[in-house]
């Protein structure tokens, strides 16, 4: 937040590849335009640098913050003086073992930032819980011990669709400090995505990192955020504030930011202003990189303000949008394409994905439709389809 005016900065930055010292400059002028790294962080601090690792996956992929981001920030971070250890959780369907760690740092390219910068990844499996005593839906957290032995947080995001919250960025990657079995679990005891953002609210509220850098030189577009496409926009964005940063990060991906359920319960606890006037762009143009053709999850209707509409047509609108919600898209299982491994099962909050001859079955009765199954599976085969009156409920609201 900008003390004079109340506003809050959030930097933007032309970066249309991953050479490494082009994406170097991107992030360091991203951090002088909002006041530099002083501002935030000081010499000697021991800095937890969290980046987005939901699964190891090739950095081309788009699914985990580019090794050449982490690369970049790190570098700053250890220039100014800071003890930095780098790391995350992965999803909700891996274990958090040392062993884990190891196989999906190595996937996603960290391992060179670590040796060539010397700086260490995390290996610490341990986790506290720890009070959330302003939290409006959770008071209690389970957290990654190195985090909490920090004196400050940095998170480094991709920039990211997601089939449940609509988009993967700064306030979302937080919850990866939650270690990865104990996940479900909140998606369990919160299954709207409503009250689900205002748990990613509360746990931002309670860590409050320093600093946001966002990883959109290549994003992932589709049924994020593992089983989408990677898209170019071609920037990286800087900002203190969490909220803030998704903002013109949602815009670039050409969402309306207050249909983003983290944006939305922000500007609900006073936290943005309604209309996000106080959100303040410094650096290059936003409307120069939106990608207005970006390909949005199939659970997203784009009219969160459909419902304020005037008159009947508002009201219609409005209700069709409410029955909508209940005709979601349903997890779909591709037995051909399954593999077996059994992550999906292990990611259901719910435990409604049972094995039958050594393949997962969703058994419907119990789903919330959180999709945890589906972030989590390598071998992309579960798929999210909407029954008949949901597609025909869809292309009316989209129509109106």
């Amino acid at each position: 937040m900008d003390d004079r005016t109340g506003e809050k900065l959030v930097s933007l930055v032309k970066c249309d590849d991953y050479g490494r010292e082009k994406v170097y400059n991107a992030v360091k002028q991203s951090i002088d335009l909002i006041g530099g790294i002083e501002r935030f962080i000081s010499p000697g601090q021991r800095i937890f640098l969290k980046f987005n690792l939901l699964i190891g996956a090739a950095p081309e992929k788009g699914v985990t913050t580019h090794p050449e981001v982490v690369h970049a920030v790190a570098r700053i971070l250890k220039e100014y003086g800071c003890s930095v250890i780098m790391g995350d959780s992965p999803g909700s369907g891996l274990p958090y073992t040392e062993k884990v760690l190891k196989k999906h740092y190595a996937i996603a390219g960290y391992f060179p930032v670590s040796e060539e910068l010397n700086i260490p990844l995390n290996y610490d499996t341990g986790y506290r819980e720890v009070p959330a005593p302003s939290g409006k839906m959770v008071k209690r957290f389970s957290i990654i011990s190195p985090l909490l032995d920090a004196d400050a947080v940095v998170v480094v995001s991709k920039a990211k669709t997601h089939t449940l919250t609509f988009l993967s960025g700064a306030a979302k990657n937080l919850f990866g400090i939650i270690p990865g079995f104990e996940k479900p679990m909140y998606h369990g005891k919160m299954p709207s995505s409503d009250d689900f953002c205002n748990v990613i609210i509360d746990l931002n509220d309670l860590i409050r990192p320093k600093l946001q850098i966002m990883d959109a030189v290549t994003g992932m577009e589709g049924d994020g955020p593992h089983t989408g496409n990677p898209r170019r926009i071609g920037a990286i964005l800087a900002s203190a504030d969490q909220n803030a940063i998704d903002v013109i990060t949602a815009r670039l991906m050409a969402f309306d930011p207050m249909q983003i359920g983290t944006i939305k319960g922000a500007v609900q606890r006073g936290y943005l202003m309604e209309d996000l006037s106080d959100v303040v762009v410094v650096g290059d143009d936003p409307e120069a990189l939106i990608v207005r053709d970006f390909q949005h999850p199939s659970t997203y209707t784009g009219l969160s303000r459909a419902g304020s509409r005037p008159g009947i047509k508002g009201k219609i609108v409005s209700i069709m949008m409410s029955l909508l919600r209940q005709y979601a898209p349903w997890p779909k299982i591709d037995t051909k394409k399954c593999i077996g491994c059994m992550k999906c099962v292990r990611s259901c909050p719910k435990e409604t994905i049972l094995v039958h001859g050594k393949k997962p079955e969703i058994i419907y009765s119990n789903c919330i439709r959180c999709y945890c199954c589906h972030e989590m599976c390598d071998s992309h085969a579960i798929s999210l389809k909407r029954n008949l009156p949901g597609k025909i409920l869809a292309l009316l609201v989209r129509r109106s």
